[in-house]
């Protein structure tokens, strides 16, 4: 039996050039038409396809080369969107993994980056959550830990954490103590030393209560 020459492939009136220009006109593998070639089943090759009428973006076309026509794409394009569940976005240049919807304490976001910029967290920290199970612990306020906590001197007085520090000395954002020394902040630190000395003070004294109060 003679080889099959896989070009001038006629299929159903229209000739192709190769059995590539075929495959990709048709929606196909080049291997599927080269064993229609084989199998002298070439002018129902890829007629399911042809036929199928396709929805992209409230647009309904008589085919998949249709749609792969007017939308600038290949019909193999089209199928494999049809295949994935990602006909939306053909002939958009969106290209790679869709984006996957997260859930976290009753919010729905429509993906992990969006989440993370709602609460202000890296989306690696979104992406560790939903690993451990736990995504609603993004929402959840932080806890402290002593084993994580570094000793702090004021003045002359010391906390076991900037967040304890912070509460001692009256601030209403547990974070004021970390974020003033972080950002350099002078005004920070001049409210910080000052409600420590203004502690330091009740304490000897024997005052309770007080506070910076901010």
């Amino acid at each position: 039996m003679a080889k099959p020459k896989y070009r001038d492939i006629t299929i159903r009136g229209v000739t192709y050039p190769d059995a590539k220009t075929a495959a990709a006109a048709l929606g196909l593998s080049v291997s599927r038409v080269r064993s229609a070639l084989r199998t002298d089943t070439l002018n129902s090759l890829g007629r399911r396809s042809r036929l199928c009428p396709v929805t992209i973006r409230g647009v309904t076309y008589e085919s998949f080369s249709k749609a792969a026509q007017e939308l600038g794409v290949s019909a193999n394009t089209v199928r494999a969107a049809a295949r994935n569940g990602t006909l939306h976005r053909v002939g958009t240049g969106r290209v790679g993994v869709e984006p996957m919807p997260v859930l976290i304490a009753g919010l729905r976001f429509e993906s992990a980056q969006a989440a993370a910029d709602h609460f202000k967290v890296k989306v690696m920290t979104v992406y560790s959550a939903i690993s451990d199970g736990d995504p609603d612990r993004i929402a959840r306020p932080p806890r402290y830990n002593p084993a994580r906590s570094r000793r702090i001197k004021i003045g002359s007085l010391t906390f076991p954490s900037m967040a304890q520090a912070a509460r001692e000395l009256g601030f209403k954002d547990r974070e004021f103590v970390s974020k003033a020394l972080k950002n350099g902040s002078k005004r920070g630190r001049q409210r910080i030393l000052a409600a420590a000395m203004r502690l330091a003070h009740q304490r000897q004294s024997g005052v309770t209560g007080g506070g910076d109060g901010i």
